[in-house]
């Protein structure tokens, strides 16, 4: 892995920005609306999926299977199962997955970034795109 990469740069200061965020959040902020039926639980659990689901992808791609491709009914169905969420413990539960996430990435190489960039799913090493969108966008509903 090269150090220097700035796409792993941008996840290390996300991963750090929602950490700090998480840390700000009570039981009353978890339940706040974010609109559209989101809430910032809902949100921190969404991230959470999708640092997780990057990370299970790439362990297929180093294990020679290929990098999996994405299901466009995913945030539908993860919006009919929220309830199940633990808001107490979705905020720790993303951290650890965008920490993981970030470790995993950490480990390619940057042949095996750039491979993973050409072949179409930058996605899955940008991943600070994501955490700040969802990070703003709480951010934007809290006092």
């Amino acid at each position: 892995m090269t150090t220097q990469d700035g796409d792993l740069l941008s996840n290390a200061r996300a991963t750090a920005r929602l950490r700090d965020l998480v840390s700000r959040l009570d039981e009353s902020a978890m339940s706040r609306s974010l609109g559209g039926g989101w809430t910032v639980a809902f949100a921190l659990g969404h991230v959470a999926f999708w640092d997780v689901r990057q990370d299970v992808a790439l362990q297929r791609y180093l294990r020679g299977d290929g990098f999996a491709a994405e299901d466009v009914t995913t945030n539908a169905t993860l919006e009919a199962i929220a309830p199940l969420f633990d808001p107490g413990a979705v905020g720790a539960v993303a951290v650890r997955a965008a920490e993981q996430l970030d470790a995993t990435l950490e480990s390619l190489t940057g042949d095996q970034l750039e491979s993973l960039r050409r072949a179409g799913v930058a996605y899955a090493i940008e991943r600070w795109r994501h955490r700040e969108d969802h990070v703003a966008q709480i951010e934007e509903f809290l006092p």
